[in-house]
């Protein structure tokens, strides 16, 4: 999903199904993968799997969790806001507690930034999405 959004893939492909290529020419490319600050929220299993492919990409990752991991290289951050403050990307890989609900609101998106990209894979009241649509 990362790569789809950052490469644009399904907006290229809907351009050209579309027949806005000969019309309007070339469609711009996204940015890449690699390089990219990437924070994860919930380093158990899928986020564990998740960092380490990221890693592959040339991602530089970061991590907020109950507690620090042992043995985990990535840097961690005590709280999902200053994870969001050192990533262009949060990923939630976290399971739905009373601590996770919403636990991404307007505070966090601002703190990611308007460029800034978030990519659910838990439970969708992670997210406050009156917040984020309004931002």
């Amino acid at each position: 999903m990362l790569i789809d959004v950052l490469r644009r893939v399904s907006v290229a492909d809907r351009f050209v199904r579309g027949g806005c290529w000969p019309v309007n020419g070339e469609f711009p490319l996204g940015s890449k993968v690699g390089g990219k600050r990437v924070g994860i929220v919930g380093l158990g299993s899928i986020g564990s799997r998740v960092g380490k492919r990221l890693e592959a990409f040339g991602c530089s990752i970061a991590y907020t969790s109950k507690r620090m991991k042992p043995n985990v290289s990535f840097p961690f951050h005590s709280n999902i806001h200053d994870l969001a403050i050192n990533s262009d990307v949060l990923i939630l890989c976290c399971a739905l507690t009373k601590e996770t609900h919403r636990i991404v609101d307007k505070e966090v998106l601002t703190a990611l930034g308007k460029e800034g990209i978030v990519i659910n894979v838990g439970r969708g009241v992670l997210v406050d999405e009156k917040e984020l649509v309004q931002f």
